[in-house]
């Protein structure tokens, strides 16, 4: 039987570097793109010189702020409801509810607003590229976060 899976160029793969995440004593950081959630980088974006972005994203509390219809200047964006469940509004799609063990790979730019979330949300999400800038549906700019801005800065020393 023939594989239509296509090996990565020798190449492309040396250029990524081996990298390990222990949860054990991992540290979420509180300055992630809502400040309702947490964020531990999984050390993807080091190791992929800033193509990629891998993190885990945990609420911290129900009360924060919603950040409106708003779109990632991404390739790509991938969801993994580790525990708990979220909802989320596409433009296309309309509201659509994840629950644990349901993923999403959802294309860039495309606009999107969180809705809710329970208190015990885990999620993994996966960007490329590592950093992107978030715009509001209006046009206006999102500030980048200072997680974004410590792995751009990172990345391009590694460049």
């Amino acid at each position: 039987m023939k594989s239509n899976v296509k090996p990565a160029s020798a190449t492309q793969s040396q250029d990524y570097q081996f990298v390990v995440s222990r949860s054990s004593g991992a540290e979420f950081e509180t300055d992630g793109l809502r400040e309702e959630f947490v964020y531990r980088d999984l050390g993807l974006a080091d190791a992929t010189h800033g193509d990629f972005h891998a993190h885990i994203i945990k609420a911290k509390h129900l009360d924060g702020g919603h950040n409106g219809m708003h779109r990632h200047h991404i390739d790509l964006q991938f969801l993994l409801v580790l525990k708990g469940w979220v909802r989320f509004a596409y433009v296309e799609q309309g509201e659509v509810l994840y629950e644990q063990g349901d993923a999403v790979t959802v294309p860039g730019n495309k606009l999107h607003e969180l809705l809710d979330y329970s208190e015990d949300l885990e999620l993994l999400e996966l960007t490329s590229p590592a950093v992107y800038q978030t715009v509001r549906k209006d046009g206006s700019a999102m500030p980048t976060p200072g997680q974004k801005v410590r792995i751009e800065e990172r990345t391009a020393r590694e460049k």
